[in-house]
């Protein structure tokens, strides 16, 4: 125990970094962060663990860090996902009402509307409570004790790979922890992120990674879709490399100490010095590598505007883009955003009503996801709907609960 209260630790796993940030729950029961690190990655690609013991020996050096700096050892903790194969559905429900509506009724209508099957490949890893309509004319967030012939729901529910969640629980324990929850990664961000009135006003909330690329919208009844594109910054990063025969590192620094996202915001271009595979010393423009580090970016924006054209969610946009991630830190990007699809776009921050910390962790984008984690919560734990798969693992033990309102 930290000061004789409770603490929770979250775990963000990416595929460039891991943040581990423990927290420290007051009286009131709001978060202050105790402890945090951030440590270089392993056995991740494209935001999907592809090496167990890699990725676990990676987690055991951050949390050893986080013991000698500051005297935590957490036996469980909060991790995120982020699975190109995750699908989304809104289930419906409908039932009749004895005059008030009760907490009974509430229960049955949420557990009608989540009754839909799962692929056996497939485990729910989300189902999301909605506002309720009353009569077909009303819309609430809490119908009990409302006068009411029919009460109808929606849920939103998210489907991910069982053997994602397997692997997440596999590394945990090699590091001896339990999973306390798994959240998707662009809900954990927007719980970090997004206030009440960006979510009503229609947002998309894009967290630019590493490795992949994700996304939520969000509207005035809450989230209406995820999804992870499997292109991110390592990505731009390989265009640099091909374009200029260049190792992955010397592109890498290319791009974060010379590279801009919109090659027209740079002022003055300037010759720069960099290694070539054959060991040879070159000079490239500032310009020609920014104009090559645009092209990438925009080739993964229009992956995103394709997924948001298919799944026809363009038109509940209204209040624009909120971008997180380290991708989104590059010079222009803003700007490249706001162009490329017309619309408001503003940088995320961390809201502070619910935790508090250093401030030098509350304004690092890196800790984003990791302070979501931390902020997620269960709602309606009445409503609970077992997943049977596995006796000890996660998807055995885990409760499939309705969180709230996002």
């Amino acid at each position: 125990m930290a000061g004789g209260n409770f603490y929770i630790a979250s775990i963000d796993i990416g595929t460039d970094k891991i943040a581990v940030l423990i927290a420290e729950i007051d009286d009131d029961d709001r978060l202050r962060i105790i402890g945090h690190n951030i440590s270089p990655s392993d056995g991740v690609r494209k935001g999907s663990i592809s090496a167990i013991d890699s990725l676990s020996r990676a987690i055991s050096k951050a949390l050893d860090q986080i013991d000698k700096s500051f005297k935590l050892s957490p036996i469980n903790a909060r991790v995120n996902l982020s699975d190109t194969h995750l699908t989304c559905i809104d289930g419906y429900g409908k039932v009749p009402i004895d005059e008030i509506v009760t907490a009974d009724d509430v229960n049955k209508v949420l557990a009608t509307a989540s009754a839909i099957p799962t692929p056996a490949n497939k485990s729910k890893l989300h189902t999301i409570k909605k506002k309720f309509i009353i009569d077909e004319n009303h819309i609430v967030d809490n119908p009990e004790g409302m006068k009411a012939e029919v009460l109808e729901s929606k849920v939103h529910i998210v489907t991910v790979s069982s053997l994602s969640m397997r692997n997440i629980e596999n590394c945990l324990k090699k590091c001896d922890l339990e999973v306390d929850d798994i959240v998707l990664d662009p809900i954990a961000n927007s719980e970090a992120i997004l206030t009440q009135e960006d979510k009503d006003g229609g947002v998309c909330l894009i967290d630019f990674g590493a490795g992949v690329t994700s996304y939520s919208v969000f509207q005035e009844e809450g989230i209406i879709r995820s999804g992870v594109i499997p292109m991110g910054g390592d990505d731009i990063t390989w265009e640099v490399a091909f374009a200029f025969d260049t190792s992955f590192e010397e592109a890498k620094r290319l791009k974060e100490d010379y590279g801009c996202a919109k090659s027209s915001v740079i002022k003055e271009d300037q010759f720069v010095e960099f290694v070539q595979t054959n060991k040879d010393s070159h000079h490239l423009s500032s310009l020609q590598l920014s104009e090559v580090i645009e092209e990438a970016y925009i080739d993964i924006l229009s992956t995103l505007k394709n997924d948001l054209k298919h799944h026809n969610l363009e038109a509940n946009i209204k209040s624009g883009f909120v971008l997180c991630g380290g991708g989104a830190q590059a010079l222009g990007f803003e700007e490249l955003v706001r162009e490329f699809f017309t619309r408001r776009v503003k940088m995320g921050i961390v809201q502070r009503d619910r935790i508090s910390g250093l401030e030098t962790i509350l304004m690092d984008h890196r800790y984003a996801s990791s302070i979501g984690l931390l902020l997620h919560q269960e709602d309606l734990p009445q409503v609970d709907l077992i997943m049977s798969r596995g006796r000890n693992g996660v998807i055995g033990k885990i409760k499939e609960v309705i969180v709230g309102n996002f």
